[in-house]
């Protein structure tokens, strides 16, 4: 039988990449007023484009800025992986069992990140945050499986997580 597996939380990259995120919300803030500073006259469409730009940049930093908090918040064990489940206590505390999880590392054209899907009845039941929900909305609207499991405060790559995974999964 496979031994069980705890990633600890390392929380130091998530607060600063929080704190990074909260300046981007700031920054869209600024293009929001510039884009409203050229409304009038003979704007030719422009500053909505600016406007619209600038509510992108802050819509991402916010979600982002709760992905991170919830690494930066969370004390003890990020991810579990038992022969009887998964946990990642950074998206719910519940254990996910191997029946009811599919994973796998995707290829995004910029990074690798290991994402995964749950069976309708364990979906149901499994609540994540707005931020993550946010990020699970984007993820299905470009075909990847809904969750993202982030490395950020693992200290792991995709690949490793992955890995762990396949090795103590009880089939």
């Amino acid at each position: 039988m496979a031994e069980p597996v705890s990633i600890p939380n390392r929380p130091f990259w998530a607060i600063v990449f929080t704190v990074f995120w909260v300046v981007e919300i700031v920054f869209g803030g600024f293009i929001i007023a510039t884009g409203v500073s050229w409304l009038g006259g003979r704007e030719n469409g422009a500053a909505v484009v600016i406007i619209l730009g600038g509510v992108l940049v802050m819509a991402a930093g916010v979600m982002m800025v709760d992905v991170s908090w919830q690494v930066a918040r969370l004390k003890g064990a990020a991810i579990e992986i038992t022969p009887q489940g998964f946990r990642d206590r950074r998206l719910n505390e519940t254990v996910i069992a191997w029946a009811d999880i599919t994973h796998k590392v995707v290829f995004n054209g910029r990074a690798y990140s290991l994402q995964f899907d749950l069976t309708p009845q364990a979906r149901a039941g499994y609540c994540v945050s707005w931020g993550n929900r946010m990020m699970g909305a984007l993820n299905r609207f470009f075909k990847y499986p809904e969750f993202t499991i982030v490395t950020l405060g693992t200290g792991k790559t995709a690949h490793e997580i992955a890995r762990l995974m396949d090795k103590t999964q009880v089939s």
